[in-house]
């Protein structure tokens, strides 16, 4: 019922969004750095984050201790995507949305690690932080940022289905990936609706979550989430680090990102989403699988995750 009510929410949501964001102003107009050439409804992520909040509603297998975690992650959910609908349309200064998500990393790492371990408290703070800002950075062509997200549902969603104590990954995963689906039919290219800061910064938020609470289950399962997420961290990780090693500002607009270069060298935002997908599937996944049921530590398979991603990197920096 959960799956179902998601999937159905999140597509009336989105057919009504597309009526109303022109008249109240969430449209996203071309610029020099823009993938886009025509004016596009944007902030339809507020609709799917809704769906998911809604259908965590759903009465479900979770044990009993899990009502406090379950409603911090649908309020903290809701609470960044409402303020990344904000910003969508009335444009919020950098350090009050950072500000934000650093509170709602807190409010979310202390309901989920306690204040047992201080210096892993604050790792994972930092980590959710970075998370939420990360999506966001990627979120630069049609379908690319929900094409990722569904690969890392979806692979950690069969990935947990093996591990029965983690019931509630799954469950998540797949509330997650019923939500998305009407998206990804709107906006794949050519995107007929962005999902806005209001779906990065959600997306960046629940699938950060996710990871934090994979390791909580089992630390084989963090260590998959963190191959499936690879491709963004290793990408919006570097080009932050190269940016502030040359002093320019983290919150100036740019198009540096590795995935932003090879879609000048390809030209075609269809190639650079099965490209990703195929990334995914050939390599992320298989990864995911060896960190999961391998005989060996999961960090090898952590390490050798890393290997397409910064070959991508190296390549794409010879296209400025």
């Amino acid at each position: 019922m959960a799956f179902v009510l998601a999937f159905s929410l999140s597509l009336l949501l989105l057919l009504c969004f597309l009526r109303v964001a022109g008249p109240w102003g969430f449209v996203d107009r071309p610029n020099a750095r823009s993938a886009h050439q025509t004016p596009t409804p944007v902030g339809a992520g507020i609709c799917f984050g809704l769906s998911v909040t809604v259908a965590l509603l759903v009465p479900n297998g979770f044990a009993g201790d899990s009502a406090l975690w379950l409603l911090v992650l649908q309020g903290c959910g809701l609470g960044v995507a409402l303020v990344g609908l904000i910003d969508d349309r009335f444009a919020l200064p950098a350090w009050l949305r950072l500000f934000v998500y650093l509170i709602v990393a807190t409010i979310a790492g202390l309901t989920l690690l306690g204040t047992a371990h201080v210096l892993l408290l604050g790792l994972a703070i930092l980590a959710l932080g970075w998370n939420i800002n990360l999506v966001n950075f990627m979120d630069g062509l049609d379908g690319f940022v929900v094409t990722q997200s569904l690969s890392v549902s979806l692979g950690l969603a069969v990935i947990s289905l093996f591990f029965p104590e983690a019931y509630g990954v799954t469950h998540l995963t797949l509330v997650l990936v019923s939500a998305l689906l009407p998206f990804l039919w709107l906006n794949w290219p050519p995107a007929r609706i962005f999902m806005g800061d209001s779906g990065a910064v959600f997306l960046g938020f629940y699938l950060g979550w996710l990871g934090l609470y994979a390791t909580t289950q089992d630390s084989r399962l963090g260590a998959a989430w963190l191959i499936l997420m690879m491709p963004f961290l290793v990408d919006a990780t570097y080009t932050l680090l190269t940016r502030l090693v040359r002093g320019q500002s983290p919150a100036e607009a740019h198009s540096e990102h590795t995935y932003q270069r090879l879609m000048r060298a390809t030209g075609s935002v269809l190639a650079m989403n099965t490209g990703l997908l195929a990334l995914q599937l050939s390599w992320q996944i298989p990864m995911a699988l060896w960190a999961a049921f391998g005989a060996y530590s999961p960090i090898f398979a952590v390490i050798f995750s890393t290997i397409p991603s910064l070959v991508l990197v190296a390549y794409g920096r010879r296209y400025s």
